[in-house]
C-alpha cells in the first residue's frame, strides 16, 4: 500500500442528485434546485445556503436545448443567492471541469465553502440531439457526415481490427461491458435503466453505426447532481465523515479524431490519470473503485488500457476473462495481476444515464456514497471499505479528460 502524500484540495461534505431519465415535467433550473437542496440537507451537522460562498456549474447544452443564456442569473434566482457563479462547458466533462475549478478555488484560499452543480435537459430535443451533440466534435467531422455514434464506431472498428484480429471474444467483451453496467444499475434507485440485459440482447439490438449497436450506447437523459465542498481543515464542523479530494487533474488533446496520433488511445486520459496518481502519491493497484466514462462501451475498454490497468490491446481480453470467471454477487470486478477494481458500480453512463453536463458530478456522488457506506442495496462489497476511488470523465471523443481521486484517509 502506498502512502498518501500532499494536502487535499477539498472535502466533500454533502451530495444530492435527481433520478436520471426522461424527466418530461422538469425544467433545468428546477432540477438544479432539487439536487442542490438535497446536497445541503445531507450535511449532517447542518449548513445554511447562506454559508455557500460561490457556485460552480457545469452544463453542455443549456443554451441550445432551452434557448436560454446567462446561466448564473437563472440559478441565482432559483437558489436565492447573489454569490459568484460561473458555468463551465466541456461537453461530457462539463461538471467535472466545474469541480476542478472549485477545487482550485478552495485550495487557493479564496473560498471556504462552495456548491458545485451539473445538469442537462436533453430529451426535449430528441429529434435534434444528434446534431446538438456534434458541438463536441470538429465541424469537419460533422461535414463529413459523422454522428457522435459514428465517431465511436470508427474507434471501435479500428480497435477490433488492430487487437481483436478476428477473435470473436473481442466483440463479446465489448458487449459484456454493457451487460455488466446494466447489472450494476439494478439496485440503483436513480438509474435510467434498472433491467438486466444479455450479450445476445446487445447483438440483436438495432445497428446504429457499424459495429456500434443500440445497447453499446449510453442514453439521452435528463438530470442534475450537486455536491458541497469545503476547506479540508473545517470539514468536521459539518460532518464526522468527510470524503477528501486528493487529486484533481486535467489534460487535453485534439478535439478532432482524424488529427490524433491514434484512434485507439485517449491520450488525455493517459496523461490525466498519470498526473492524478502522482499527485495522490498512490499506485493504480490502490484504486478499488472507479467511475469511468462509458458513453460507448469501447470507451470503458480504452480507459482500462489508457490508465494502465491492462496493456494496450489487451483490455478486451482482461474484461472477457474477468466477466467469464465471475462467480456471482451484485458487482462484477475487473481483475489482473495482483489487483481487483470495481468499475461503474452505479451503472455508469450506460445504465445510470448520461445527462451530459451532470455526468462528471454523478461519478463523484456515486463514489462519495459508496465510500461512506451509504449506497444502500447497491453498496459494493469490499473488505475493509474503499480507501481510494477514482473518477474519470472525458469530453467529446477525448478532447479533454478530468480525473479526481477520493479518499477518507488524510493527515491534515
Amino acid at each position: 500500500m502506498s502512502i498518501l502524500t500532499g494536502k487535499p484540495y477539498a472535502a466533500i461534505i454533502g451530495a444530492g442528485r435527481t433520478r436520471f431519465g426522461e424527466l418530461w415535467y422538469e425544467n433545468p433550473e428546477g432540477m438544479v434546485v432539487k439536487a442542490g437542496l438535497e446536497a445541503l440537507e445531507s450535511v449532517e451537522k447542518g449548513l445554511h445556503r447562506a454559508d455557500i460562498q460561490a457556485c460552480y456549474l457545469g452544463s453542455f447544452m443549456y443554451q441550445v436545448t432551452n434557448k436560454l443564456g446567462l446561466v448564473p442569473g437563472y440559478i441565482s434566482r432559483e437558489l436565492g443567492l447573489n454569490i459568484p457563479m460561473s458555468q463551465t462547458e466541456a461537453a461530457c466533462a462539463s461538471s467535472s471541469s466545474a469541480l476542478h475549478n472549485a477545487c482550485l478555488a478552495i485550495r487557493s484560499g479564496m473560498y471556504d465553502v462552495v456548491l458545485v452543480g451539473g445538469f442537462e435537459k436533453m430529451t426535449d430535443r430528441y429529434g435534434k440531439i444528434v446534431d446538438d451533440l456534434m458541438f463536441a466534435a470538429d465541424p469537419r467531422e460533422f461535414d463529413a457526415g459523422f454522428t457522435f455514434s459514428g465517431l465511436y464506431a470508427a474507434m471501435m472498428a479500428r480497435y477490433m481490427y488492430d487487437f481483436g484480429k478476428g477473435d470473436d471474444r473481442c466483440r463479446i467483451a465489448l458487449a459484456q461491458i454493457a451487460v455488466k453496467n446494466h447489472q450494476h444499475a439494478v439496485n440503483n434507485p436513480y438509474a435510467q435503466f434498472r433491467s438486466r440485459i444479455t450479450v445476445e440482447d446487445v447483438f440483436k439490438s438495432p445497428l446504429i453505426a457499424d459495429p456500434v449497436r443500440l445497447l453499446h450506447c449510453s442514453p439521452i437523459s435528463d438530470g442534475a447532481v450537486a455536491v458541497v465542498l469545503c476547506k479540508p481543515e473545517i470539514a468536521r464542523r459539518y460532518t464526522d465523515d468527510p470524503v477528501y479530494i486528493v487529486a484533481s487533474q486535467q489534460a487535453t488533446d485534439h478535439v478532432s479524431l482524424y488529427s490524433r496520433t491514434s484512434t485507439v488511445e485517449i491520450k488525455a486520459t493517459r496523461l490525466a490519470v498519470g498526473k492524478a496518481l502522482r499527485e495522490a502519491g498512490i499506485g493504480l493497484k490502490d484504486i478499488r473503485l472507479a467511475e469511468v466514462h462509458d458513453c460507448f462501451t469501447i470507451e470503458e475498454c480504452l480507459f482500462m488500457e489508457d490508465s494502465g490497468f491492462y496493456r494496450k490491446g489487451e483490455g478486451w481480453r482482461g474484461i472477457y476473462e474477468s466477466i467469464e470467471s465471475f462467480q456471482g454477487g451484485k458487482h462484477i470486478p475487473y481483475v489482473g495481476d495482483g489487483w481487483e477494481v470495481f468499475v461503474n458500480v452505479g451503472g455508469g453512463l450506460k445504465a445510470d444515464g448520461h445527462p451530459v453536463g451532470a455526468t462528471g458530478l454523478r461519478q463523484i456522488y456515486e463514489c462519495f456514497k459508496q465510500m461512506r457506506g451509504e449506497a444502500g442495496a447497491n453498496q459494493v462489497d469490499v473488505e475493509g471499505g474503499i480507501k481510494y476511488a477514482l473518477c474519470h470523465n472525458i469530453g467529446g471523443t477525448g478532447g479533454i479528460a478530468n480525473v479526481h481521486i477520493l479518499t477518507r484517509e488524510v493527515t491534515l
